[in-house]
């Protein structure tokens, strides 16, 4: 008798299990307690500063910077930049911040519905250090048994993810259409895309005439729960019989 395909939920974080953008708007407001609105407008202008410069955020670089932007204005005019328990404040808001708050509705059961259909991992884009603290402390982490991979650009790193969790079929879940057209485009194996339209990102769609669009799409995380395997091999199916015939899916 030949055994049941193994799949392999593979799911993205930021604005997928967790509401990132609802996260950055909570920081920006402690920035602005802490640094008022000229030293908030700067950090974030070094913030992405940081992301052009490593391709990827990093808040602990984006510190690293701002403090030592600070350090130079104080050694030189003697002014700027948050000082003695202001600097301990603001590494406090930004290492230590509440990302289980943030977690959507609905997005702890999914994980636990599709672990009963198969194995469940989390694949985040991020900075390597940050962004597995910050996945930890949400319980998403705990919530896949600690299978968890971070990698600054997660679809350069398909073997490895394919080596570390081998499956008959995977099914990508996130809120980025470029990275399921990278994915779909790069991994060679059975695999099901899953758009979740949550974030900035899924609000932006590509083109359906550059990218033919994903497998399944769902307004929210908490949808997945409604399911099946058969859906998941299904939706695969036809998609490939669309892109094959020169139609979306």
């Amino acid at each position: 008798m030949t055994a049941a395909p193994r799949f392999t939920f593979l799911l993205d974080v930021d604005n997928t299990l967790l509401d990132n953008d609802a996260a950055k708007r909570a920081i920006d407001a402690g920035l602005r307690d802490l640094l008022g609105a000229h030293g908030t407008a700067r950090f974030w202008t070094l913030y992405e500063e940081v992301r052009r410069d490593i391709g990827v955020v990093s808040y602990p670089l984006t510190l690293a910077r701002f403090r030592e932007e600070g350090g130079r204005r104080e050694r030189g005019a003697g002014a700027g930049g948050p000082a003695g328990a202001g600097r301990f404040a603001l590494a406090d808001l930004l290492m230590d911040f509440p990302y289980e708050r943030f977690v959507f509705p609905g997005a702890l059961a999914t994980i636990a519905h599709l672990r009963d259909l198969g194995r469940v991992a989390i694949l985040s884009d991020g900075d390597p250090t940050y962004q597995p603290g910050k996945i930890a402390r949400s319980g998403l982490g705990a919530a896949v048994d600690g299978h968890v991979l971070v990698y600054a650009h997660k679809e350069e790193h398909l073997r490895e993810v394919t080596a570390v969790f081998p499956a008959d079929h995977y099914v990508l879940v996130e809120d980025k259409p470029a990275v399921i057209a990278k994915v779909y485009a790069r991994l060679d194996a059975p695999l099901t895309t899953v758009l979740v339209r949550q974030g900035k990102y899924a609000a932006a769609a590509s083109d359906p005439a550059i990218w033919p669009g994903p497998d399944l799409t769902f307004d929210a995380i908490g949808d997945l729960r409604a399911c099946t395997l058969d859906r998941f091999r299904a939706a695969r199916g036809r998609a490939l019989a669309a892109r094959r015939g020169g139609g979306s899916a």
